[in-house]
């Protein structure tokens, strides 16, 4: 029996890996990036219906917002707030990736961040269009029901860093 333990030992911890660089334990992590991004592509028609529970309905109760040169908005009902004030700018359009350059989501399958850009479109009082580019990095987590809510963005220009010795 003593020569058979070394062997079920060396057996035992073999399947203690993960099933795949994709899953952790029962967790699907691939599923679980699946659900984002049906979220991601879901969202930018809830924005573009006008109606702002249906645009916040991704950022969770607690989110915050931190964006160049704003002060920093917390909680949902703060962002629905700067999201009227954006809808009545002229000309005002916002879009994003198709997808996010990068996900990645925790072992536990409970949190995510990635990595994207959008677009914001305005006129200013002449009629121009003015156009701000910006990369992001969004926080998601899941809610007590199990569904993915945007924690946290924080999101600034895509413009060039002047350099400093200049």
């Amino acid at each position: 029996m003593k020569q058979f333990l070394p062997i079920l030992l060396l057996l035992s911890l073999c399947g203690c890996g993960n099933k795949s660089n994709h899953s952790n334990g029962d967790v699907d992590l691939e599923a679980e990036e699946e659900l984002i991004l049906k979220s991601w592509k879901d969202w930018p028609a809830k924005v573009r219906s006008g109606d702002l529970d249906s645009a916040s309905f991704y950022w969770a109760d607690d989110a915050t917002l931190m964006a160049q040169g704003q002060p920093t908005m917390k909680g949902k009902d703060q962002i629905k707030q700067l999201m009227k004030f954006m809808q009545k700018m002229p000309g005002f359009k916002m879009t994003w990736d198709e997808r996010p350059t990068d996900i990645q989501i925790s072992p536990d399958g409970q949190m995510a961040y990635l990595f994207a850009k959008n677009e914001l479109v305005r006129s200013d009082s002449g009629g121009k269009e003015i156009k701000v580019v910006n990369q992001a990095v969004q926080i998601w987590k899941k809610n007590e029901e199990g569904k993915w809510k945007v924690a946290v963005v924080v999101m600034y220009p895509k413009t060039a860093i002047q350099s400093l010795s200049q």
